[in-house]
């Protein structure tokens, strides 16, 4: 294959490339807008499916839409256009699949979209890349760690990762740079096997316009700035739970012995989830939490079961949109749906100190920290499944069930 043109990175995208060929499993390159981060990444797959033929590659983000367009066209095609030439490899639009004449394929695929997550979770792969991970829960993450296991001769399978820098109380913050295991908080097992990298705009200010910097970035509000141009770990605008501390993340010997009453709460969907709650002198624990991946309603309360999940007399309370499968659900009944009532107790809980989470509940834990409103002040649906079954679970239980009209 006769490249087009020569990739020339910055020094600093030099030293990315540099820390991908290390030894390193899992490798993030977290920093400001326009820094570089996915050209980067990008080219590693497109150098890696080059070297090693027949091998498979996964560019994924929560939603697929924003995959293909983040990424796939603004810069994997013309990237490929530009290195290996538009006769070197076909773009199957329907499939969201690239193959090349190496017989090696990348794949674009969206990891909160039912059909997409399907096809590519069908496959086994050398390479996953998470795109935009301040985007994606650990739980959606880790579902798709058992498809690095494509085995090519010579080819060592990581997995590669990107973000604007979220909350310092984010999964990835956690893993990546305090080298802490996300649920426990232990330290890592192998932090050998986890590498981060910086990359900030001023980084790569030769290839951005003039006045990117001074003119967009630098005009920001402070916070923004200081995500976007200086790649730091910030609470975003917006977080609808933003006195929520750590110091509320309880171990499991700290919790109380007893419980004056249990609920838990159900959402439903392609993430399907379930919270348990326990309330002890005015306080709320969330004591447990459990999601799953595209499995049936029927299935998922077999598994709960499984786990001893349920107490006597325990009410579930469920999206009320779930419909009839609301009745697969034991001990299910509608939820409370309103949803700014239910915000506003339970940050009313949060600030009297009267609120607490179980350190095991990595649902919860990992939605947590960046779950807030757009500037309009509509909240953001993304990554709320755990914070969307709490609310019915604290929030119903207040009010008894009592449905708002």
């Amino acid at each position: 294959m006769g490249n087009q043109t020569v990739f020339n990175p910055t020094t600093v995208q030099q030293q990315a490339l540099t820390l991908l060929g290390s030894g390193a499993k899992h490798i993030l390159l977290f920093g400001g807008s326009r820094s570089g981060k996915t050209t980067v990444l990008v080219m590693a797959i497109i150098y890696r499916a080059i070297q090693y033929d027949g091998s498979r590659h996964l560019i994924c983000r929560l939603r697929a839409k924003d995959a293909r367009s983040s990424v796939l066209r603004e810069t994997l095609l013309p990237w490929l256009d530009n290195t290996i030439g538009k006769s070197q490899y076909n773009y199957h639009i329907h499939n969201d699949l690239i193959t090349l004449s190496n017989g090696s394929e990348i794949w674009i695929g969206g990891l909160g979209d039912r059909e997409q997550a399907d096809k590519i979770l069908g496959h086994e792969y050398n390479t996953i890349y998470f795109n935009e991970i301040s985007q994606l829960s650990y739980a959606a993450v880790t579902t798709a760690y058992s498809r690095l296991a494509m085995k090519v001769q010579g080819c060592r399978n990581i997995f590669i990762y990107d973000c604007n820098p979220g909350s310092p109380l984010h999964w990835a913050y956690k893993v990546f740079v305090r080298k802490q295991q996300f649920l426990t908080s232990e330290p890592l097992v192998k932090p050998e096997l986890y590498a981060s990298m910086m990359l900030n705009p001023d980084d790569n200010k030769d290839n951005l316009p003039d006045d990117y910097i001074s003119d967009i970035l630098d005009t920001l509000p402070e916070k923004q700035k200081q995500r976007f141009k200086l790649g730091l770990w910030v609470k975003a605008e917006g977080v609808i739970y933003e006195k929520f501390e750590e110091s509320m993340i309880l171990d499991d010997d700290e919790l109380p012995r007893e419980f004056s009453r249990y609920a838990a709460g159900q959402d439903f969907g392609l993430n399907i989830t379930n919270v348990k709650i326990g309330i002890h002198k005015d306080c709320i624990y969330v004591l447990d939490d459990y999601g799953a991946f595209n499995m049936t309603t029927k299935s998922f309360n077999d598994e709960l079961h499984a786990r001893n999940w349920f107490y006597i007399d325990m009410p579930v309370y469920c999206d009320p949109a779930g419909g009839e499968r609301i009745q697969e659900i034991t001990n299910g009944t509608k939820a409370n749906n309103s949803v700014e009532s239910g915000l506003d107790y339970i940050n009313a809980k949060i600030e009297r100190g009267q609120f607490f989470v179980s350190r095991k509940c990595s649902g919860v834990l990992s939605e947590i920290w960046d779950y807030c409103r757009d500037e309009a002040g509509v909240i953001v649906k993304m990554n709320d499944h755990y914070l969307d079954a709490l609310r019915y679970a604290v929030f119903s239980d207040t009010q008894q069930g009592v449905i708002a009209v």
